[in-house]
């Protein structure tokens, strides 16, 4: 059963994670999330955003998937490939 959350509820379950990560930590939490709603705002069609009514969810299989988000934007960060990154984010 795939879970929807709202955007800004997935935004803040990534961006927890992100900071627990010493090479990454607020201030990388934070750009994470800058980033992410410019994805959002980007016009392509995004297979895990979902609107329902005035609220837009992102869903998710699991809460692992949070885990793996954060674990890929760490090796993004590590391997200087963070636009590559988003441009493959889905």
């Amino acid at each position: 059963m795939k879970i929807k959350l709202e955007i800004k509820d997935f935004i803040y379950e990534v961006t927890e994670e992100l900071v627990c990560y010493d090479e990454i930590g607020e201030q990388g939490a934070k750009k994470w999330a800058e980033d992410f709603e410019k994805w959002l705002a980007d016009g392509r069609k995004k297979n895990n955003v979902v609107k329902n009514g005035d609220k837009t969810y992102f869903v998710i299989e699991d809460e692992g998937e949070i885990f793996d988000i954060a674990d890929e934007y760490l090796d993004a960060v590590e391997n200087n490939s963070v636009n590559k990154y988003w441009k493959d984010f889905q």
